[in-house]
């Protein structure tokens, strides 16, 4: 009995030994060598790891290592080493982890928001901006100079005036067209001029804006300046180039008026008060509105040319010296307005009194068509001595200009010695 007790008794812990627990170490371990399979972590299972400090790699590690005896010690050294928590879950030991180096904008931002945390309550994130150098730079936005505007890099000239710059448009042979291409490259320009107008108002014109129709100068003025509605301008070639305009890259503005303000019998000035239905009162304001308009930019008067009238049976009856429509010589109006431009400190370009070409009554049929309006030869004098003053105001040429006698001028040649200089 006692013998077959001992036998049954070992039976029974032989069997014990085969189907037992084993070592519970043994029961969390992994082989290296074997594949890790990481189980897909879903967003809102993430989301729960992150805000709670803990990822649910971390849980399931410190429940896996709970079924055995060696759970204590896996949870003392998890405890110890503090894992980082990445956006999708899964745990890092933060040794393993390298903080890219923030902006200088967001390591001011961060810590504005670390210090209202309590340091109790510190994640690991918090506590690397937290680290960083205090004397890591920032910048200061209001330190920062401000981009400074693009330097417009075109010379921009708009001419004004009537029928002297207004003739041969679109063939490259009006005054406007000759004058720039004298003056080289980066140039622009815009002809505003409208043949048959005056620079002052029409005598039943008056000065409301809302109901403004006149393509004088104080018109051209007014419209540039955005002061009227410009669509009666649409009619005119002009119209359209008003329409390209910037008044703040204006650069130089010329100016040229004076025989049709003869011709219609305006006022040359009214000594009480500025007149816009008078010659220099007109000139006055509409100078004075693109000044507003265009405060960098310089200006050349124009007054008219010299001329000879004729009678209706085609008998010349004068010139610009002697005959008078009641008010004064169209030589007078060229004497207004050079006082007038004296008066307002620009540069004025005479045309009258043979000062720089000749162009007076012995030369009438070379220079003139009608005894008014210029042929392509004056027009190219006359081109030649305006782009000449215009390189002189802008400091590019500080020679004087030889006087020019147009049997001896080759606009060509000139043009050719121009460039060499430039």
């Amino acid at each position: 009995m006692k013998k077959r007790f001992v036998m049954g008794l070992t039976a029974l812990m032989l069997t014990v030994s085969i189907a037992g627990c084993g070592d519970p170490s043994k029961l969390t371990s992994k082989n290296v060598n074997e594949p890790v399979v990481e189980e897909e972590i879903t967003g809102e299972t993430s989301e729960e790891a992150v805000s709670d400090g803990v990822s649910q790699g971390q849980a399931t590690g410190l429940e896996q290592n709970a079924e055995g005896d060696g759970a204590e010690a896996s949870t003392a050294e998890a405890a110890e080493k503090p894992m980082a928590v990445t956006s999708d879950g899964v745990a890092f030991d933060p040794e393993e982890i390298v903080e890219p180096a923030l902006p200088a904008a967001e390591v001011q931002q961060a810590e504005a928001v670390t210090a209202d945390v309590p340091a109790t309550d510190t994640t690991e994130t918090e506590q690397t901006v937290a680290e960083t150098p205090a004397e890591t730079p920032v910048e200061d936005p209001a330190a920062t100079p401000a981009e400074e505007p693009k330097k417009d890099k075109y010379y921009d000239i708009v001419f004004i005036g009537d029928s002297q710059f207004d003739n041969a448009r679109g063939t490259a042979s009006d005054i406007p067209s000759y004058t720039c291409s004298l003056l080289g490259k980066k140039v622009k320009f815009y002809n505003l001029a409208i043949g048959g107008t005056a620079a002052s108002l029409s005598r039943d014109m008056g000065l409301e804006l809302d109901t403004f129709s006149d393509s004088c100068f104080i018109g051209i003025s007014y419209a540039l300046a955005g002061k009227i509605n410009a669509s009666f301008l649409d009619q005119y070639p002009a119209g359209e180039e008003l329409k390209r305009v910037d008044p703040e890259k204006v650069d130089l503005y010329v100016i040229e008026y004076g025989a049709n303000d003869y011709i219609n019998g305006k006022d040359l000035y009214n000594s009480n008060y500025v007149d816009y239905h008078s010659y220099s009162g007109a000139l006055s304001e509409g100078i004075n509105t693109l000044k507003t308009i265009s405060p960098k930019a310089q200006f050349i008067l124009c007054g008219p040319s010299y001329c000879v009238w004729y009678n209706s049976d085609g008998y010349l009856i004068g010139d610009s010296y002697t005959v008078s429509k009641g008010i004064g010589t169209l030589s007078e109006y060229s004497n207004t307005a050079s006082n007038l431009a004296s008066d307002m400190g620009i540069d004025f370009m005479d045309s009258m009194y043979a000062s720089q070409f000749d162009l007076k009554m012995e030369t009438i049929d070379d220079y003139l068509v009608d005894g008014l309006h210029y042929n392509e030869k004056g027009r190219q004098i006359y081109a030649a001595v305006l782009a000449h003053r215009i390189q002189k105001l802008r400091g590019l040429d500080d020679s004087e200009m030889p006087y020019i006698e147009i049997n001896n001028f080759d606009f060509w040649a000139y043009s050719d010695s121009i460039k060499k200089k430039q």
